[in-house]
């Protein structure tokens, strides 16, 4: 993204003629990198924690921040990075950084703290390499119409990995749902819902037909996936998000954007804190679990009241010695030994970093990127981004409340939200360039 009208024009000012011809392809190479990664078409999630940062991975990320902070940095992004200087998220950085000397297994802590720092890195340098508004665009419908490809060309070359199996010994029941390159149907539902956004998006601002291929494609997988949860948010994201773009006042942007955020929190999170919420779901939707969820949840609350204030460390809980102890003493079912994480965000943000850093991350992610609408849409040339971008964060917050990947290091869906918060931060403070 074009944070200003300098870096719009980087070749124009004298910068070098080399970082400005690898702004485009350094970024859509780490669209690519996040949404293909270096090990596709794995065909489940991967149980230990440490087996989804594997070598290939962390090397490639590494070299890629490197890459991408050099670009951003001789392309003259130094002025408009300082956006990114934050106090709500140094604390928070800084809170996650406490964390791994409290955590029950800091050896993974910090390695998983490592790793999300890259990926902070890379995020924070790729939002600022598309030359203008078009450009992002472009080179954004480019990245997804390849992944879009990969996922189809899955189905074709490795149908039984990219499609669910009655064979798979963890979730059969899905059998015939196409996930393509990804770990799980939820995960590809997802990832199809962010496209088809983005795929509007590149038909409004960008090239149309580009634009239609994408949301077309998009939309077909998604269908194909059985996601319901993913299915049922995309209209009315795009509802809400609409008409947000039409309220221009914050606490009326926050109410209709928040209020089914609580309402979704408290039908599913707090049906396990709260008796009477629990048994008013009950009432409606008789042995509701939310897939099981529930008693995961449980499992996760019961423990967080044991270190409310410190957690158990960043991605510390879930695998460890601890919980199948813990399971093992007091007679539980079972229902959380190899699970890798909590199955929402929120849980994982409170089991991971306690109270203190689950109010934290629910400042950086579900607050503040809201007021960086309310100011960046006060800019007529920031609309449309801050639109598509809207759309990415207000799917994420949402799909929070039944999946975890906030500050999951390379998940998808975590990199794409991360891009829109920080898309949001810059426009809130610099118009693009056409």
């Amino acid at each position: 993204m074009a944070a200003g009208d300098g870096l719009a024009s980087g070749v124009a000012t004298g910068r070098p003629a080399l970082a400005a011809a690898l702004r485009g392809p350094v970024y859509v190479g780490i669209l690519l990198l996040a949404w293909i990664s270096t090990a596709p078409f794995k065909g489940s999630y991967a149980v230990d924690p440490a087996e989804s940062s594997n070598l290939a991975n962390q090397i490639a990320f590494s070299l890629t921040a490197v890459l991408a902070l050099a670009v951003a940095a001789a392309s003259g992004a130094g002025r408009p990075a300082r956006a990114y200087l934050r106090p709500s998220w140094l604390l928070f950085l800084g809170w996650m950084g406490f964390g791994v000397l409290t955590s029950l297994n800091p050896d993974i802590s910090m390695r998983a703290l490592r790793f999300s720092l890259v990926v902070l890195a890379i995020g924070a340098a790729a939002v600022l390499l598309p030359e203008g508004r078009r450009r992002f665009a472009t080179l954004t419908g480019a990245a997804v119409l390849i992944v879009l490809f990969v996922c189809y060309a899955g189905l074709v070359l490795v149908p039984d990995i990219a499609i669910h199996s009655a064979a798979d010994p963890l979730e059969p029941e899905h059998a015939g749902s196409w996930r393509g390159l990804f770990d799980h149907k939820n995960v590809a539902g997802a990832m199809m819902v962010i496209f088809l956004f983005v795929g509007i998006h590149v038909a409004r601002a960008g090239p149309r037909r580009l634009g239609l291929a994408v949301a077309l494609l998009a939309g077909l997988f998604l269908f194909q996936t059985g996601s319901k949860t993913s299915m049922a948010l995309a209209p009315a994201i795009l509802l809400i998000a609409w008409a947000c773009a039409r309220i221009d006042n914050l606490a009326m942007r926050l109410l209709l954007t928040l209020t089914p955020l609580a309402v979704l929190m408290t039908a599913t999170l707090g049906s396990v804190l709260f008796a009477p919420v629990g048994e008013l779901l009950q009432a409606l939707s008789t042995g509701q679990t939310f897939t099981g969820r529930t008693e995961i949840w449980k499992f996760a609350f019961d423990r967080l009241w044991e270190r409310p204030l410190t957690g158990y460390g960043f991605e510390g809980f879930w695998g460890s010695d601890f919980v199948r102890q813990a399971e093992i003493r007091e007679g539980e079912t079972g229902i959380a030994q190899g699970m890798v994480h909590g199955h929402s965000g929120y849980v994982d943000l409170a089991i991971g970093m306690g109270l203190p850093g689950f109010a934290l991350g629910l400042t950086i992610l579900v607050v503040l990127p809201l007021v960086d609408f309310h100011r960046a849409v006060r800019l007529k040339a920031n609309r449309e981004m801050a639109f598509v971008f809207l759309c990415i964060w207000l799917f994420a917050i949402y799909s929070a409340c039944l999946e975890s990947f906030f500050f999951r290091r390379a998940d998808p869906v975590w990199f794409a939200m991360l891009l829109s918060v920080l898309g949001l931060r810059l426009l809130s403070r610099y118009r693009t360039a056409p």
